[in-house]
């Protein structure tokens, strides 16, 4: 069985990182046109092909660090990065034109349902709320209580993926259903903004936005990704494949796998230049990159109880059919 286990500064700093990772967020789309659903065939030199759809932000950053310092091609793959912002929108496209798409939970289980026959492959990004603190709801002035945004305009990054359907289920356990509140969409560096304008009376949001509102008095509300209420591990981000395709692709996996852990070792033994890779690839500061964390939150965990919090919550407030019954543990890579 192939289930994988594996175990901030001043103010002016952080206004500076929350707004230079706006600009990391740019990215392109494309891909091949293949409909071939066991395409890892011979690449170049008889490496294995293999096609990756990501969003080009600092959290991802091993991806790009495996394809610089060569650890996919040794690793025998013959790697296809297509950076894009919005990567659920991709997600129909797996076992076509992508082979791997980093996913939320949420997207992850809404394919399930929609029968696209998803698999985690590998966990990305961890959080919890000790040392991985990463999601937040915020709320602006006089918002001291999830009680306390009955009627109110609330600013969400999208109306997909991890936040909002966080949020949507903290309001459910406060008594609140979607309709007694109005999700904005707002830029992660616009949510300060919209509550000092009053646009908004709340945010969901990430590091570092979310320590730039409790620096100017915001009121933490809880974490939207942890939905056990226990502060424990949770995960962000993964990697989504197609489940046939995964069953008839193991090399592909474990050098993907192989390569992320290499990418990894060499962040952290190489801090200077990985961080230069913040600068020259997702356009941060150089000052700014120095201080971001780029190592915090990368975690390659994939486990059943990352999709299981999920699930129940998600069919009470109506984002997955009552009649969804696929267990979290089929929708786990395994070998």
């Amino acid at each position: 069985m192939h289930v994988r286990f594996r175990q901030p500064g001043a103010r002016a700093t952080m206004i500076a990182i929350a707004a230079a990772v706006v600009l990391s967020a740019a990215g392109c789309g494309g891909g091949s046109s293949s409909n071939d659903t066991n395409n890892s065939a011979s690449g170049q030199s008889g490496q294995l092909t293999l096609r990756i759809a990501y969003n080009p932000n600092a959290t991802n950053t091993t991806i790009v660090v495996a394809d610089q310092q060569g650890f996919f091609k040794k690793n025998g793959l013959d790697v296809k990065l297509t950076a894009t912002q919005n990567s659920a929108a991709l997600i129909p496209a797996i076992g076509k034109q992508f082979d791997l798409i980093t996913v939320t939970p949420p997207s992850l289980l809404q394919a399930a349902a929609q029968g696209l026959k998803p698999i985690l492959v590998s966990g990305q990004n961890v959080e919890n709320h000790t040392d991985k603190r990463n999601s937040y709801m915020i709320g602006g002035p006089g918002i001291t209580s999830l009680a306390a945004l009955k009627g109110k305009t609330i600013g969400v990054p999208g109306l997909s993926g991890n936040l909002y359907e966080g949020a949507v289920i903290l309001l459910d356990k406060a008594g609140l259903k979607k309709t007694d509140v109005k999700f904005l969409q707002v830029p992660f560096a616009d949510m300060a903004g919209g509550i000092k304008t009053g646009t908004i009376q709340a945010a969901v949001t990430i590091f570092p936005f979310g320590n730039v509102l409790l620096g100017q008095g915001g009121t933490d509300l809880g974490s939207p990704t942890d939905l056990s209420g226990t502060g424990s591990d949770a995960l962000s981000a993964g990697w989504l494949g197609y489940a046939p395709w995964a069953e008839k692709n193991k090399a592909a996996i474990d050098a993907f796998d192989k390569s992320q852990d290499e990418a990894l070792a060499w962040m952290k033994a190489n801090d200077a230049a990985a961080k230069q890779v913040l600068v020259a690839e997702f356009k941060l500061p150089d000052a700014v990159a120095q201080k971001y964390p780029i190592t915090q939150f990368v975690d390659f965990e994939a486990k059943p109880e990352y999709l299981e919090p999920w699930i129940e919550p998600m069919k009470k407030v109506g984002d997955l059919p009552a009649t969804f019954t696929t267990p979290a543990s089929e929708l786990v890579y395994q070998d």
